[in-house]
Order: structure tokens, then C-alpha cells, then sequence
């Protein structure tokens, strides 16, 4: 039994498929914290759908694979803040145009010059047949993120809960803007390899929003969310061996179904928590004795 169960490590394939996971996992739910408070999490789905026409020049030119990804993230990022700028177009609509614009863009350019690369793996990840500069790339981007967290996360933490008072007190907020964008591209090009674009999105929200319900701490929020995303990939990456499944696939369902459990029963935040207090509130409006009764009933 325990033979079987260590099966996976005899294969370096899945042994760089689960280190890298559990990494890139881990970078993308501290990310995942700014994004779920800065209520970006539509902007993480346009990036991760924009790169694709980057990958698909960057082909063409014989460039990096990340060189053209980034570049292709941070002009869309771009194109959405002029956009939002200049025009009364509300941001949401502004987010749907560019990233269906150029996703469609990487489908022409694939299509009219068709390559090694494959839009299935673009879109779906291949983090079983990662290679090992990819995995160099990837630990390289993922690194560059995590420093630039540790050293400037205060400051991003105040621009993304009240970006006016962090103006306020003398913060650049524009190059607070910028670096938050230009991690978020970053890491949704680390995470690419790993998951694809479709699910890219759900490893930069989910481990943010289930550390949201669990506590009202930032710190705290984020050591949640890391220890989730690094978890839940690992195991997922792990466990996609037995069911002979999507490796990405894996780990977002898992990420999901530990995000349905804290959203029915975490302490606060809750369902049952909140259906509790307002039982409570309704008998203690009722009188004390039906209020006891009420929450007697409620915690059975």
C-alpha cells in the first residue's frame, strides 16, 4: 500500500510537477490576498487571457516564452487603464474588450502560423511535460514577486484597501498601481506552465478569498492563503497521478471545494455563523428566554 502511494515520486516528471506547483502555488495565493482586496479578480482573468498573443510572437521571434507573455500582459494592463481613463466606459466592460481582443488576437496569430506551440497547452497548462529551463523561468518570476512582496506589502496593503489614504500620507500611488499590475502579469506568466490561462485566475482569487472569511487579519489572511495554495497544489498535482486527470484541474477543484467549506462554515464569516446571529438578534429582540431557546436550537 504505502509502495503504491509513493509511486508518483519514482517519476522525475511528477516530482518537478509537484515542487512547482506547490511554488507557484504558494506565490500565486499571497498575490491572491491584494487581488481579493483590491476586488481585482476580473483583472487576473484578463491577464491571464491576454498573454496569449505574446506567446505566439514570441515564438514567431524566437524569443523567451515569459519575455513575450509579460509584455503582451502589461500592454493589455495598459490598454484598460488608458481606456478607463479616457472614456465613460465602466471598468468591467473595459476588462472584457481588451482581454477578448487579444486572446482573440493570440487564436489568429497561432492559426495563420502555426508552430510547436499549442493553444490547448496555453490555455490548459502542461506542468507534466515542464522543462527544465521553464522551471528556472518559473522559479525566477516567482522569486522576483515574492521579494518585491515581502519589501513593499505594507504599502500595497494600504493602496489597495484606501488608495486615497495612502495618497494621503505621500505614497506613489501610481507606481504602487503599476507594481501591483506588473506582478500580477508576472506571476499569471509563472502560473501559465502550471495551469493554463482558464484556471491562472482561480489560483490568483480563491486562496485570497477563503483566507477573507477566516479572518479579518491581513497578516494572518496571507499565512492562510500561502498555506492553501501551496497545499492544495501539492496535493492536487499528487492526487491528478491516480485519477490520470488534468493536473491544474486538479488543484483548482480542490482549491474550490476548501473554499465552499469556509464559505458554509467559517466562525465569522460564515453561513451557518451569520444564520446563527440572526436567529439570536431575532430572540434576543423577542425576549431572553426565546433567545436561548433559539440558540440552543441553532447549535444542535
Amino acid at each position: 500500500m504505502i509502495e503504491h502511494l509513493l509511486t508518483p515520486f519514482h517519476y522525475e516528471y511528477m516530482v518537478k510537477a509537484i515542487l512547482v506547483s506547490g511554488f507557484i502555488g504558494g506565490v500565486c495565493a499571497l498575490l491572491s490576498c491584494f487581488v481579493t482586496l483590491k476586488g481585482w479578480s476580473l483583472m487576473g482573468d484578463a491577464l491571464s487571457h491576454a498573454v496569449v498573443p505574446g506567446v505566439s510572437i514570441s515564438y514567431l521571434l524566437g524569443l523567451p516564452f515569459a519575455l513575450g507573455a509579460f509584455v503582451s500582459g502589461m500592454l493589455a494592463a495598459l490598454a484598460m487603464g488608458f481606456i478607463k481613463s479616457r472614456t465613460r466606459i465602466r471598468e468591467d466592460a473595459t476588462i472584457g474588450i481588451v482581454f477578448t481582443t487579444f486572446f482573440a488576437a493570440g487564436v489568429l496569430l497561432i492559426s495563420l502560423y502555426p508552430s510547436n506551440i499549442s493553444l490547448k497547452t496555453i490555455v490548459f497548462g502542461n506542468i507534466l511535460g515542464i522543462a527544465n529551463a521553464d522551471i528556472v523561468q518559473t522559479l525566477i518570476i516567482s522569486g522576483i514577486t515574492l521579494v518585491v512582496l515581502a519589501l513593499k506589502w505594507k504599502d500595497l496593503l494600504l493602496f489597495a484597501f484606501d488608495p486615497n489614504q495612502a495618497r494621503a500620507i505621500g505614497l506613489n500611488t501610481t507606481l504602487l498601481h503599476l507594481t501591483l499590475l506588473t506582478l500580477l502579469a508576472a506571476t499569471a506568466v509563472a502560473a501559465l506552465q502550471a495551469v493554463g490561462a482558464c484556471l491562472v485566475v482561480a489560483m490568483l482569487v480563491t486562496p485570497g478569498a477563503t483566507a477573507y472569511l477566516l479572518t479579518d487579519r491581513f497578516g494572518r489572511m496571507m499565512v492562510i492563503a500561502s498555506v492553501m495554495g501551496v497545499l492544495t497544489s501539492v496535493t492536487g498535482a499528487y492526487g491528478s497521478y491516480f485519477l490520470n486527470g488534468s493536473t491544474g484541474g486538479c488543484i483548482v477543484v480542490l482549491q474550490a471545494g476548501i473554499f465552499l467549506l469556509a464559505l458554509a462554515f467559517a466562525p465569522k464569516h460564515g453561513i451557518v455563523a451569520s444564520r446563527i446571529r440572526a436567529r439570536s438578534s431575532a430572540a434576543a429582540r423577542s425576549g431572553p428566554d426565546a433567545a436561548t431557546t433559539l440558540v440552543t436550537e441553532a447549535t444542535r
